[in-house]
């Protein structure tokens, strides 16, 4: 993807601009500020990406074929500038540049399996002749024989968990309660030993809100109330390992108003972490990169959400 940001002279004191900069430098991204004008030229466009205010910096970067992201928060108006990021805050950059850059690339087999189950079950859904629906499930039966073909999982398996739903097929959603003290996250000790946010499916039943507070009670022993959306992330663009099925990730802030931590069937341990003293992750569930966003949603109350 990318190796080199441009940030234009404009955005040079901007201080959130800067509270980046030692993220980007840590992912080894080499940054300058710099004035575009009519000499301006790069050794390597493909893989560099300019971030500017206005249309005569979107115009040059498309004369020279540069990647270019408008940086919105600056603009008063951005209608008519045409721009291949629209960035609403500086790390909406940073969440683009750690996102996972197609994620099924090199895995063919896993998105043909995908498509043909959502084919599937789109026309047993739909259909209202009784061959096609033979067709239908005769092709949901052969998404679930590539996928346990490839993941040594039993096909009875798989059926189980990639070919069970009806109707239209939309993604999921998991939702992660983000709770601070004292400058510091609220990490819950899994079965498997590694750390994660509370959180978890959200239940058929449940709203976002509610299935945050559930999953804090159940998970962390806390009564929480929700009160800022961090971000909703694309899993597969942020998270290993890759599953068979969209999921929408919901990052939300909580206030803790009572409750204390009980080992449970899910979790056997609660504990505050800095930022820079992270135990092991549960990198399915969350990185250290989500961790990085929510501090930073945590320490500004102007926060603009990151969505995917």
């Amino acid at each position: 993807m990318y190796k080199k940001l441009i940030f234009t002279s404009e955005l040079s004191n901007d201080e959130k601009v800067q509270e980046i900069l030692p993220l980007l430098v840590q992912k080894n991204y080499e940054t300058e500020f710099k004035t575009l004008n009519e000499d301006f030229s790069l050794n390597e466009p493909a893989s560099t990406l300019v971030i500017g205010t206005n249309t005569d910096e979107s115009i040059l970067c498309k004369n020279l074929n540069i990647s270019f992201g408008l940086a919105t928060w600056q603009c008063q108006s951005f209608r008519h500038i045409k721009a291949d990021y629209y960035f609403r805050q500086p790390y909406d950059i940073l969440n683009l540049l750690t996102s996972i850059e197609a994620p099924y690339k090199n895995m063919k087999w896993l998105t043909t399996a995908m498509e043909m189950q959502f084919i599937a079950q789109a026309g047993l859904a739909y259909t209202k002749d009784r061959f096609d629906h033979e067709r239908f499930t005769r092709l949901s039966e052969m998404a679930a024989e590539i996928m346990a073909q490839y993941t040594d999982l039993p096909k009875e398996k798989v059926q189980n968990l990639f070919c069970n739903e009806t109707g239209y097929q939309t993604p999921k959603i998991d939702t992660r309660s983000v709770i601070f003290q004292d400058d510091k996250i609220l990490l819950v000790k899994e079965i498997d030993g590694r750390w994660s946010m509370p959180g978890g499916w959200v239940d058929v039943n449940q709203s976002i809100c509610d299935n945050i507070i559930k999953e804090a009670r159940e998970e962390a022993g806390l009564d929480v109330v929700p009160t800022r959306l961090v971000a909703i992330h694309d899993r597969n663009r942020h998270n290993t390992p890759l599953y068979a099925y969209g999921i929408a990730k919901v990052f939300m802030l909580c206030e803790v108003i009572g409750g204390h931590f009980s080992p449970n069937i899910e979790t056997s341990e609660s504990a505050y972490f800095s930022l820079d003293n992270l135990p092991r992750l549960s990198v399915g569930k969350n990185t250290e990169e989500q961790i990085q966003l929510c501090f930073a949603a945590y320490k500004d109350k102007n926060w603009i959400p990151v969505i995917d």
